[in-house]
């Protein structure tokens, strides 16, 4: 959120800023959020952006009580990763249509694969995901026990799916690498390995 809200001119200190503000805040009850101080963060920083919506959703919200979720705050977040997962399907729209104006249909076939394979490299091989802010890891460690007991860890990569929920929203589904997929006839391959995107390669 405060990448995306940051010119060209002023993006490491407005964005330095806008982190430290809504960290600071997002701590600021005992390790728990303050709405109060997100508010100000939010109409300081949100304002005139975006995600000017989203300052609505937080500014309604006046408590936070030890990890429950307030609805104005719950929909804050909602709210702000909505506008996110709506400017990573516009950025990779814009950047699968480049070159392809879509015109026949074997382009517009072309240009749907392209923005679905943009948003799936994006959301795997970013360090922060793009939708969440939060920090990520396409890869997770499962532990296992051989049959004397002894625990086995073994690393997987994490290959993602998209879904639409009821409200509208993308949202991005993780698996392990080793998740089958249906036995089906003439199958391509059978696990979920995905396709990469220009410099998004993980």
């Amino acid at each position: 959120m405060c990448q995306n809200i940051a010119l060209a001119e002023e993006t490491n200190e407005l964005r330095d800023n806008c982190i430290n503000c809504f960290t600071t805040a997002s701590r600021a009850n005992n390790n728990q959020p303050r709405i109060t101080e997100i508010a100000d963060c939010a109409e300081l920083y949100l304002t005139d952006t975006r995600y000017d919506r989203c300052v609505l959703e937080i500014t309604s919200a006046t408590q936070f009580n030890n990890g429950d979720c307030v609805a104005g705050y719950c929909d804050f977040v909602r709210c702000i990763r909505r506008v996110n997962s709506d400017l990573l399907i516009a950025n990779c729209y814009a950047s699968a249509s480049e070159d392809n104006t879509a015109e026949l249909e074997e382009d517009q076939v072309t240009l749907y694969k392209n923005i679905t394979s943009c948003i799936l490299a994006v959301t795997r091989c970013s360090r922060i995901n793009p939708i969440t802010g939060q920090p990520q890891t396409n890869r997770i460690s499962i532990t296992t026990k051989d049959k004397w007991g002894k625990p086995i860890t073994t690393t997987l990569p994490l290959y993602n799916s998209l879904q639409i929920n009821r409200a509208g929203d993308l949202r991005i589904v993780a698996f392990p690498g080793n998740t089958k997929i249906a036995s089906y006839f003439c199958a391509y391959e059978f696990n979920l390995r995905e396709s990469t995107w220009l410099n998004y390669t993980c």
